[in-house]
């Protein structure tokens, strides 16, 4: 039996997320959106084959760039190994309450269950953030996947979720050069992120060598000074970062990324513990 969805057309083709974007993107969001692959939670897998192949398009010359050019932009995830696609902007398009009904509810969480491993705890905060007045739910998803309930819940108003990584906050360089050097990785940017996002990027980054890890951070660096580049979150768009990273599809776009910002790890660190950060 065929499913029916529905993509809200002034979220979609008037949105400010898709100024800039090409008829190709909009095609591959659209069929993203809708296609037979798709599930519940908007995260699930596709056969790259046979997803070009409905679009009418090649897998490797048309439909790949696009799904590469999506998630430098920050609208989806895409997990080649696996073939895994997030589609970030899902929920603007359907509810997560419906998702999350008696009926619905627990083949919702098998679905989150059986994302890759890594996307989990970002797919189950952004699902947070979905619901901020329904603290039943936020409970219910809490004590499903074994994270903190309402009243433990940060300052900030977010979840605090565990990750695989610690969080190193010892090696602080007190001799980071000044910012006028012309090539060093401007921070002002980075400074906008909360410290729990600090943290988190810390964490992902814990495995990243250093120079791969200045790489990454100039690049959100960067995008962050671009206005309507990043459609989600900081986090969900450095997450598609290192992914492409980790398959060996991340090219620095930074000019002097590599010679840029050597303490930059370090120096994003210290700014966790800065007052009123």
């Amino acid at each position: 039996m065929s499913r029916q969805r529905t993509i809200n057309d002034s979220a979609f083709w008037r949105s400010p997320k898709m100024a800039g974007r090409t008829q190709e993107d909009r095609a591959t969001l659209t069929y993203l959106l809708t296609c037979p692959f798709s599930n519940i939670i908007g995260a699930y897998q596709i056969v790259p084959r046979i997803a070009a192949s409905e679009m009418g398009w090649d897998t490797e010359s048309q439909f790949m760039p696009i799904l590469r050019r999506l998630q430098e932009a920050g609208f989806i995830e895409y997990e080649a190994e696996a073939s895994f696609v997030w589609v970030h902007i899902w929920w603007d398009h359907n509810y997560p309450l419906m998702a999350l009904a008696p009926k619905l509810r627990q083949k919702t969480f098998s679905q989150i269950r059986e994302l890759p491993e890594k996307w989990r705890p970002l797919y189950i905060e952004d699902l947070l953030e979905r619901l901020p007045s329904n603290e039943e739910l936020r409970d219910l998803i809490a004590s499903t996947f074994g994270l903190p309930s309402t009243a433990d819940q940060c300052p900030t108003g977010g979840v605090s979720i565990p990750y695989a990584y610690p969080i190193d906050r010892v090696r602080v360089n007190s001799n980071s050069k000044s910012n006028s050097n012309p090539t060093t990785l401007d921070l002002g940017p980075l400074e906008q992120l909360s410290t729990g996002e600090r943290e988190k990027i810390i964490a992902l980054l814990r495995d990243v060598s250093d120079e791969d890890a200045r790489n990454l951070l100039a690049e959100l660096s960067k995008a962050m000074t671009r206005p309507g580049h990043i459609t989600q979150s900081p986090i969900q768009y450095f997450h598609g970062i290192l992914q492409r990273h980790r398959s060996g599809d991340f090219v620095p776009t930074t000019p002097g990324a590599k010679a840029a910002a050597e303490l930059a790890r370090a120096e994003l660190k210290s700014l966790i513990a800065k007052p009123g950060a």
